[in-house]
């Protein structure tokens, strides 16, 4: 944000908070009769722009961060779980079932067939 004005800036930081120009330019410090007409001219100003979107890339970082910890804390206590000799048989299924679904071995999908007329399926062994 090293191009913007001060004020530029500062509508750059509130307009992250609601998406809105108006209210953001506003806040920035902006008039409020010219608000909505300069938040417009504001976002068709790349430098504006490309502000915004590294913030929002910024965000998005920090976010997947806080994921990933996340993640690992909810992982520990499964194992916790697994490994708790106190830990009844029922939560031990439901937490290697919650492991292994979050390392993508998913139980294989049962799928039913029938025949004609939702009959049973004739099945012939040939020898040969």
């Amino acid at each position: 944000m090293a191009e913007l004005t001060v004020k530029q800036r500062r509508f750059v930081q509130e307009y992250m908070k609601d998406s809105c120009a108006t209210r953001a330019a506003v806040r920035a410090g902006y008039s409020e009769r010219a608000a909505s007409e300069i938040g417009y001219q504001l976002l068709q100003k790349t430098s504006v722009l490309e502000a915004i979107q590294s913030l929002q890339d910024k965000i998005q970082q920090q976010l997947r961060l806080q994921f990933v910890s996340d993640a690992l804390k909810a992982r520990d206590v499964l194992r916790e779980i697994l490994d708790n000799p106190n830990s009844s048989d029922r939560d031990k299924i439901t937490a290697a079932r919650d492991l292994l679904d979050r390392a993508g071995f998913k139980p294989t999908e049962k799928k039913e067939f029938s025949g004609p007329d939702q009959g049973a399926i004739e099945i012939v062994f040939v020898n040969e």
